[in-house]
C-alpha cells in the first residue's frame, strides 16, 4: 500500500540471519521470543530477526490469555568422534612445528580453561585471531602472536581452535602458509570444516567438550610425558626470538620522538595505564591494525574489533555494551570500564549516560593523530 517504511523486511533479513519471522498474533509473541533466542545460541552462534508491525505493538492482549513461555535450556553439549580425537593426537606427536590458533569461537565455546591446560601440557606455541585475543592471555609465554608471519609461514602441523581460514588468516594458501602444513580443525559447524584447506583432522562438537577430549587422549597416550609433543626443540626458541625482537622494534617506534605523535607513541602511552581486565573496543584501519599489536589482552572475550567483515561504526555500540556490562558485573563503586578507539561523536553518548570509558580519537587518514 506504501505506508511508512514499509519493506519486506522479514524477508530482506532472511539470508543473513539465522531466522527471520514475524509472529502472526500478540499471544505468539512468547513463542516466536523464544524460538529467536534459542536459534540464535544453538549451534554455531547467530543473529536472528523478529519483525514488529506498528499494529501489533500497539495491540492489547488479556493478560489471562498471554501464555508464560520457560526460557531456552543451556544449548546440547556435542563430542568429538574418539577415534578422530586420537588421530589428532598421533599427527601432533610426529610434528616438528607445531601451531595452535585461537579464534574467537574458542572464546564464545568458554573454552580458556582446557585449552590453557593443553597448550601448556604440551608446551604448543599458540597465537590469537583479532578476537580470539585473552582466551589465553597475550603475555602467555606461550604466545608468538607477535611472530604471527614466521609462525604461520613454517608450522607443518595447525589446530585451528574456532578460528576460520578466511581472509584473515590468508585462506590457509602459501606463501603465508607452508603448501604441505596439516591442519586440525575444531569447530562447532560442520559446514566450515576443511574450506579453502583439506583438513587432516576434522573434531567436530562443542569446542570446550573437543579440548578435554584432546587434554585427556593426551594423558592417556603421553602420561607425564607431553614434551613429546612439542616438535623440535628449536622451533619455540625460535619463535620466542623472534617475538620479542618484534616487541622490541614496537617499544623502539612507541619511544621515538615524533611531532605530531604517532600511533605506537599512543597505544604506548596508553597500555601504561590500561587496567589488565578492562574491554578493549577497537575500530579504525591503522587504528585498529597497529593497536592489536601494541595493546594486550589478558583475559577472554575482552576485545571487540571489526570482526570478520571488517565493519566501521561498530565502535560505538560496542563500548556502550562493555561499559554497561562491567558496570552490571562490578562488586564496588568503582567498576572496571572499557576503552575505546573510535570517532569523536560517540562522546556525546558516552557522556549522557554516564558511562565509564576512557576514548581515544585517532586520525585514520594518515599515520599522524
Amino acid at each position: 500500500m506504501g505506508g511508512f517504511q514499509e519493506f519486506p523486511q522479514v524477508e530482506a533479513a532472511r539470508p543473513y540471519a539465522k531466522y527471520s519471522a514475524r509472529p502472526s498474533s500478540v499471544g505468539q509473541i512468547p513463542f516466536f521470543v523464544e524460538k529467536a533466542v534459542r536459534t540464535s545460541i544453538y549451534g554455531r552462534p547467530g543473529a536472528t530477526y523478529l519483525d514488529l508491525p506498528g499494529n501489533m505493538i500497539i495491540e492489547q492482549l488479556a493478560a489471562c490469555k498471554a501464555r508464560s513461555i520457560r526460557c531456552s535450556p543451556a544449548p546440547p553439549k556435542c563430542l568429538a568422534d574418539p577415534s578422530a580425537v586420537d588421530k589428532a593426537v598421533k599427527v601432533l606427536s610426529e610434528a616438528r612445528k607445531p601451531l595452535v590458533i585461537i579464534g574467537k569461537g574458542a572464546a564464545y565455546a568458554h573454552a580458556e580453561r582446557p585449552l590453557q591446560e593443553f597448550v601448556e601440557r604440551c608446551k604448543l606455541p599458540f597465537l590469537p585471531t583479532p578476537m580470539g585475543k585473552g582466551v589465553i592471555s597475550d603475555e602467555h609465554p606461550l604466545c608468538v602472536g607477535a611472530a604471527r608471519s614466521r609462525a604461520l609461514s613454517q608450522a607443518d602441523v595447525i589446530f585451528l581452535f574456532g578460528a576460520r581460514l578466511n581472509w584473515i588468516l590468508h585462506f590457509g594458501k602459501p606463501p603465508r602458509f607452508r603448501a604441505d602444513v596439516k591442519i586440525i580443525q575444531i569447530d562447532l559447524h560442520a559446514e566450515e570444516m576443511e574450506n579453502n584447506v583439506p583438513a587432516e583432522v576434522v573434531l567436530l562438537g562443542d569446542l570446550k567438550s573437543v579440548t578435554e577430549q584432546l587434554g585427556a587422549a593426551v594423558i592417556r597416550s603421553f602420561g607425564d610425558k607431553p614434551e613429546n609433543l612439542c616438535g623440535s626443540p628449536s622451533w619455540g626458541k625460535e619463535l620466542k626470538e623472534k617475538s620479542e625482537a618484534n616487541k622490541q622494534m614496537n617499544e623502539e617506534l612507541a619511544n621515538e620522538p615524533s611531532v605530531p605523535m604517532n600511533y605506537y607513541q599512543v597505544y604506548g602511552q596508553l597500555k601504561k595505564h590500561l587496567p589488565h581486565d578492562c574491554i578493549v573496543v577497537n575500530e579504525g584501519a591503522n587504528t585498529m591494525d597497529i593497536g592489536r599489536t601494541m595493546i594486550s589482552n589478558h583475559h577472554p572475550r575482552n576485545r571487540l574489533d571489526a570482526g570478520t567483515f571488517g565493519t566501521m561504526g561498530v565502535g560505538t555500540g560496542f563500548a556502550i555494551a562493555a561499559a554497561l556490562l562491567a558496570e552490571s558485573e562490578a562488586d564496588g563503586s568503582n567498576p572496571p570500564g572499557g576503552w575505546c578507539a573510535c570517532k569523536a561523536t560517540v562522546l556525546l553518548g558516552f557522556q549522557e549516560w554516564s558511562l565509564k570509558l576512557r576514548a581515544g580519537i585517532c586520525n585514520d587518514l594518515e599515520i599522524n593523530v
